[in-house]
């Protein structure tokens, strides 16, 4: 059955009770049609079951997805609402939001740029945007594009600034202004993956500075055209009318309510497509001979760090195995959205997923329905780990550790000769699994693994969540904690993020103010503080002690912001 058929049959399906009798005779004639068809159907049928469990109730928001599998449409279909107040289901030219799949097209536009002659990925990055501080070693196209450049996240210097996110809007012009005043990086260039939404904002600043034009007219030029995706585009503006768009919510005790963002960012985010479309781009991925088959191959190519480790992380798409097999994938997320988009080519099978509410798991959804078509692996034979090794092992991963450049700790203990964590934001621990002395993968999810003992860098343990790295180091707590708070109590100012923090001591707790922001802080080791939201704040002395200054840490993604006491007085 070809793809325009196999849509108009689905089509005829859901299309109401006339369709239902319809849907019952073209069965009939499917049946007779012989067994490939029939294993179609079934499941049709399946992921029909699998959208219901998502969501039993479809009178709020909900899903919509499709499923090609050899160079086929197999299933286009949705349940819930694109839009709640006029009470419209989702149809099969939806328009939805990308959030961060939007990378792989911005990386698709530095490839075909590459592929004109007109820039190189080993260019430093200064060449096109001059403004941007030297910070003593070169950072390069190909750091933006694997997330290794070491930049500093905006949106966590947005957050630390104190700019109110549900008042105000930015744009690549706020950010790229922001950028250029920072003063320094998270590491060297090359030295791991950081992710972080900056290097691809300054890559639609490239493409734009390289190719004279504007992100969405060269992404419509190159890409979107010649593929026939007609209703894929990057938003230019936050007025234009776009028809048959699907709304984000978010719950809230009194029903769904709906965010307004009057944020206008694109490159790291700020596309939109629909599901027919994703679908064939997909094909880039399943077609060896595609024409744009280079495009595969230059997004999926994976870099090494500077130590020689191999990423996991290609250029706007994680490359990652699962159940034995090489996945495509990458996740997007914004405030009342969620999407996926996965290609497995040695199935010739690729899945698009969104969810216009961030309660619904689109990744998890996109799993289940892979599993439809991914046999469980053989059983790979254990590898034998002495128990003597194990024991020592376990006992030397145990004990208290913190996300590097964040205030979020994970406690690492045993019970019953089983290692467990728990973050400092959870309640129960999750047992860990030996594949070895000092690699653990969780019981319940086993593509989430940790590795204690780096042997290089400052981390101590490293989480991988299917490419997603993210870095501990092992700390030691102030016993006890929050002595003498009096003496950080000042006004403090970042000339990198131009605010000024307030400390006070009130009711015998060191509290923090800023535009947005009253937080109380709690000492975890000496003089460093947090507030369990993945912000450390690290005191220091200098001049002999004379003076004080903290530098501020956040998320993973933002290291030693300096903030310099201008004032022992908290202020007003």
């Amino acid at each position: 059955m070809k793809a325009k058929q196999q849509g108009e049959f689905f089509a005829i399906r859901n299309s109401g009770p006339a369709g239902a009798i319809r849907y019952g005779l073209c069965l009939f004639l499917l049946l007779l049609a012989g067994a490939p068809l029939l294993a179609q159907h079934s499941v049709a049928d399946r992921i029909e079951a699998l959208l219901i469990e998502a969501l039993p109730d479809a009178s709020g928001p909900g899903l919509t997805l499709g499923v090609v599998k050899d160079g086929q449409l197999l299933y286009q279909g949705s349940r819930g609402n694109m839009n709640l107040a006029y009470g419209l289901p989702f149809n099969d030219s939806t328009v939805v939001g990308l959030a961060s799949v939007t990378k792989q097209f911005t990386a698709a536009c530095i490839g075909l740029l590459e592929r004109q002659g007109k820039l190189s990925l080993q260019d430093d990055v200064r060449k096109y945007l001059p403004e941007l501080p030297f910070y003593g070693d070169t950072i390069r196209i190909k750091h933006l594009l694997h997330h290794t450049s070491g930049l500093r996240n905006h949106n966590v210097l947005l957050d630390l600034k104190g700019f109110d996110f549900t008042t105000r809007g930015y744009t690549n012009e706020t950010i790229e202004e922001l950028m250029f005043r920072q003063k320094g990086t998270n590491h060297p260039p090359g030295e791991k993956m950081l992710y972080a939404n900056t290097n691809y904002v300054f890559l639609a600043l490239i493409v734009e500075r390289v190719s004279g034009s504007s992100l969405h007219e060269f992404a419509k030029q190159e890409i979107f055209e010649p593929l026939e995706m007609g209703k894929t585009f990057f938003i230019r503006d936050l007025e234009t009318l776009v028809p048959n768009r699907a709304e984000p919510y978010y719950a809230d005790p009194e029903g769904y309510k709906q965010p307004k963002s009057l944020t206008l960012c694109v490159g790291a985010g700020g596309m939109e497509s629909t599901v027919p479309d994703l679908l064939r781009w997909s094909e880039v991925f399943l077609q060896a001979d595609h024409e744009f088959a280079y495009l595969k191959d230059f997004l999926t190519q994976r870099d090494t760090l500077n130590n020689g480790e191999r990423m996991s992380y290609g250029r706007g798409l994680f490359v990652s195995p699962y159940k034995g097999l090489s996945t495509y994938h990458h996740s997007g997320r914004d405030r009342g959205m969620r999407s996926q988009f996965i290609a497995l080519p040695a199935l010739q099978l690729a899945v698009f997923v969104f969810a216009n509410e961030e309660n619904i798991h689109a990744v998890n959804f996109s799993y289940q329905i892979l599993d439809l078509f991914v046999p469980e692996p053989a059983e790979a034979p254990q590898k034998a780990v002495a128990s003597t090794d194990l024991a020592r092992a376990l006992q030397t991963h145990t004990g208290t550790y913190q996300e590097v450049n964040s205030d979020l700790r994970m406690a690492i203990y045993l019970e019953n000769d089983t290692l467990k964590a728990v973050s400092s934001r959870g309640s129960t621990g999750t047992s860990l699994i030996p594949e070895g002395p000092n690699r653990f993968s969780r019981i319940d999810n086993s593509y989430i693994t940790y590795t204690f003992g780096q042997e290089e860098g400052e981390d101590d343990l490293q989480v991988d969540f299917g490419g997603a790295l993210f870095y501990f180091e092992k700390i030691r707590l102030a016993d006890p904690p929050n002595q003498e708070l009096e003496t950080y109590v000042g006004t403090y100012y970042s000339q990198e993020l131009d605010v000024r923090y307030r400390l006070q001591v009130i009711e015998d707790q060191l509290v923090v103010t800023y535009p947005n922001h009253r937080l109380v802080l709690s000492e975890g080791q000496t003089g460093v503080f947090g507030a369990n939201r993945r912000t450390k704040y690290s005191f220091h002395k200098k001049n002999g002690g004379e003076s004080l200054y903290f530098e501020v840490a956040s998320e993973g993604t933002v290291k030693n912001i300096l903030f310099e006491r201008v004032d022992p007085s908290p202020g007003i």
